[in-house]
């Protein structure tokens, strides 16, 4: 938010994190999928950044292991190959039905929503920028496989956490 006040500023224009509801609506494209490009069990190679063969191939640990030692116990889907470890340039796999760049995978999401139960309750509070708790994180990245980057999949952090495979996008009120 800090970010989208100092863009405000620099532009003039209202920008500030989307809420979940905005998020999700942006992720299906109209979809009546969990996947705004079919279920969670399609060949995702040139349609999203998850866990796949690649990600085996991290040190995540820094250890200096060779290629190929990370151990088997992460999830992922090994007959997939998307080309990147981690994050990928955006727009490095196709958009959804509107035109939206990586809305599953590559990156989570912050939203500006509070995580409170479903059902979605727009004036509960949730979207004030100044409500208390933890927020709303989406959209699965290059460490998730793809049945936790749904449309509808979701995360609570803390505001103040890092994450080290969460990012955001912003919305131009």
């Amino acid at each position: 938010m800090k970010f989208c006040r100092w863009l405000s500023a620099k532009t003039g224009k209202t920008v500030t994190l989307p809420t979940e509801a905005q998020w999700e609506y942006a992720c299906g494209a109209g979809a009546a999928t969990p996947m705004s490009y079919g279920a969670p069990t399609t060949d995702f190679a040139k349609l999203a950044n998850l866990a796949d063969k690649s990600l085996r191939k991290m040190d995540k640990l820094g250890w200096g292991l060779p290629v190929g030692a990370v151990p088997e116990w992460k999830p992922a889907i090994p007959s997939v190959t998307d080309g990147h470890r981690v994050s990928a340039p955006v727009g490095s796999f196709k958009p959804n039905a509107w035109g939206v760049f990586d809305m599953h995978g590559n990156v989570a999401e912050w939203t500006r929503s509070v995580y409170k139960a479903y059902p979605y309750n727009d004036a509960d509070g949730r979207n004030a920028v100044k409500s208390a708790g933890r927020r709303t994180v989406r959209g699965g990245s290059w460490y998730d496989r793809p049945k936790c980057a749904t449309s509808s999949f979701r995360l609570p952090y803390e505001a103040h956490q890092k994450v080290y495979n969460v990012g955001f996008r912003v919305v131009i009120e």
